[in-house]
């Protein structure tokens, strides 16, 4: 019951939110609840549900990670050069992509010093511009049991989504709530010094969170090679602000050593249904930015405001 108090007290409003949200979807957008409305808002969340996981453990550590679109984008590239030959090989070299990227983050964040802000800014630069050398366009070859694989349906079901889903949730309870590393994650994000004393290997820790968010984009990049059937070096271009945005309005505090996975899942739930009624609405994807971004900052500045109270 204290559980479920302190969590209520953190989301009471967003789940308000969302409520009203949906009471106003059956009154005005009926067709929100159509099964294939349904299927291609799952087919959203997925991606960002992972993306939003690896920012959130960043942002544990009071960490960011501006790079994650960009490493998706480039996973979509890599997979339409080398799928064509080995679906595994393809896997494992993005896979492993994903993780180096995370690495020469965590080295530059925690051992050069660098601002994260300005380290993962830089990086997604750098990304870009290798994705459009490969990728310059929209294109590739992703063969059809790979796709058939990922989105597989049982009816009207997309049951390989819904597994990916599970799979994702069950993965981020265990790293989070299970292991030690998910203990020196709040530790450390908490109060570092304190970590530092209590014998913890802070800057191996945060350089983790960063192959780990490297990872979990890269993961997202192969789901949406099959969603979209191709490369695409534009396609992680709204993944920076819906998984920042999804982990703040979850509850996870931006300076560190808060947050919940379950808050997380409810952020995305939140940007997965904004984005569906804008699609449903025919809002222009400039406006779509637009109210994101005020979302961001309002639940930001509510936060910081609470803090300082």
């Amino acid at each position: 019951m204290k559980l479920l108090s302190r969590l209520s007290r953190r989301r009471f409003v967003g789940f308000f939110l969302l409520l009203g949200l949906m009471i106003t979807l059956s009154i005005e957008l009926p067709q929100f609840y159509a099964a294939q409305n349904l299927s291609n808002l799952l087919l959203r969340a997925v991606p960002l549900l992972c993306v939003a996981l690896g920012q959130m453990i960043v942002i544990l550590i009071a960490g960011i990670d501006l790079s994650v679109g960009a490493t998706l984008s480039l996973a979509t590239a890599i997979a339409s050069h080398l799928m064509v030959r080995s679906i595994p090989l393809a896997i494992l070299s993005i896979l492993a992509a994903g993780m180096f990227i995370g690495l020469i983050n965590g080295l530059g964040a925690v051992k050069a010093k660098i601002n994260p802000f300005v380290m993962t800014f830089g990086t997604s630069s750098v990304l870009n511009g290798v994705t459009l050398y490969i990728r310059p366009s929209p294109g590739g070859y992703i063969p059809r049991v790979y796709v058939n694989t990922i989105l597989a349906y049982w009816g009207s079901v997309p049951v390989g989504p819904l597994f990916i889903l599970c799979l994702v949730l069950i993965v981020g309870f265990w790293l989070l709530y299970k292991t030690t590393y998910g203990r020196h994650l709040y530790a450390v994000g908490g109060n570092e010094e304190a970590a530092r004393l209590a014998g913890i290997n802070v800057a191996v820790c945060k350089i983790l969170a960063y192959i780990v968010c490297g990872l979990f984009a890269s993961l997202a990049g192969l789901y949406m090679t099959a969603r979209i059937a191709s490369g695409d070096p534009a396609v992680g271009g709204t993944f920076v602000l819906d998984s920042i945005g999804a982990v703040a309005v979850g509850g996870t505090a931006l300076t560190g050593g808060r947050g919940t996975l379950w808050g997380t899942l409810f952020g995305v739930i939140i940007f997965s249904v904004l984005s569906n009624i804008f699609n449903l609405l025919n809002v222009n994807i400039y406006w779509q930015y637009v109210f994101k971004g005020l979302i961001v900052i309002g639940v930001v500045g509510f936060s910081q405001l609470k803090e300082r109270k």
